[in-house]
């Protein structure tokens, strides 16, 4: 049997994609005068916070673009206010470090048309202990530790709608529930896209309660269960067609291809770092989120529009 040809993709609105693309890389960066940028009054007793969520979220915003430590970030922004001539004044060092640990990041994301295909991946990050080839060549000299991130991507738009982040004892199934509880109530789900490891019945009966079509490949030694609920029933189908058709072409058909864009999506996450600044578990999230929030930024200034020419 001869291997099927390839198809070969264009790119339909290259030149707005191209604009994007250049506006990724602009140095224009926007103060609102308007915004909120001193802490309100909480109303609790102790020390107030002097500045916002959204000041912090700037400057966090600011370090993870370029890579900067949080002194160095200190002194960015202060240049950016002086140059808009803007009398802010610039959190230190110490009180990004703090409040980073509590920041509630905003993820903005323009959300889909229709039904909201999911995509979901997990992988690990590095947070502390030597890189790949000194371990290799010398013996860690300290412990390496690894974290876990779970992002769950719209197909339309690219744009992560929900992201997790753990311990790497933690497993990627246990986490799928998780992700669609961040997808709103009133969002309809028309699929859910994941590997063979997200082929459990907690997983398959999550999608089926948001009344999506779950895309996982079961595992290849899979067994039917028994069909108590309407997950086991889909996901028995599933194994009915790999077995009667193989799994490649179950995986033609389903669509199960799409999972790659969620992969492209982690290989950006890790674009921007391939392991995380912060010590602190919380302060952790808080880079995390801020990453998803910058990748969320840049999705929404173009996207490409390809389709199958030959």
């Amino acid at each position: 049997m001869s291997r099927p040809t390839r198809p070969t993709y264009k790119t339909r609105n290259w030149p707005a994609y191209n604009e994007g693309l250049k506006q990724r890389g602009s140095l224009t960066v926007w103060f609102d005068q308007e915004m909120t940028w001193e802490a309100a009054p909480t109303g609790r007793r102790g020390r107030q916070p002097i500045y916002s969520d959204a000041a912090v979220q700037t400057c966090l915003t600011m370090k993870v673009l370029f890579g900067m430590a949080l002194r160095q970030t200190t002194g960015f922004v202060e240049s950016l206010l002086r140059l808009i001539g803007l009398d802010w004044t610039v959190p230190d060092f110490s009180t990004l470090s703090r409040q980073q640990k509590t920041l509630k990041v905003n993820i903005p994301y323009r959300g889909s048309q229709g039904p909201l295909h999911l995509l979901i991946d997990s992988t690990g990050i590095k947070v502390e202990g030597e890189g790949e080839w000194s371990a290799r060549k010398h013996g860690g000299a300290k412990r390496r530790v690894w974290r876990k991130i779970h992002i769950g991507i719209d197909e339309q738009t690219l744009e992560i709608r929900a992201a997790e982040f753990t311990t790497s004892d933690v497993g990627d199934a246990p986490m799928l529930p998780e992700l669609l509880d961040q997808i709103p109530p009133d969002q309809e789900i028309a699929s859910v896209t994941a590997d063979g490891a997200f082929d459990t019945r907690r997983c398959h009966d999550a999608i089926a309660a948001r009344g999506a079509a779950a895309i996982i490949p079961p595992r290849r030694n899979a067994r039917p269960w028994k069909a108590d609920g309407a997950g086991a029933i889909a996901r028995n189908e599933a194994l009915r067609a790999s077995r009667r058709f193989g799994r490649t072409i179950w995986r033609r058909w389903s669509g199960y291809h799409r999972r790659s864009r969620a992969e492209t999506k982690m290989h950006c996450v890790k674009l921007l770092g391939q392991r995380l600044t912060a010590r602190d578990f919380d302060r952790q999230v808080a880079e995390f989120q801020v990453r998803v929030a910058v990748l969320n930024g840049f999705t929404a200034l173009g996207i490409p529009v390809t389709e199958a020419v030959g």
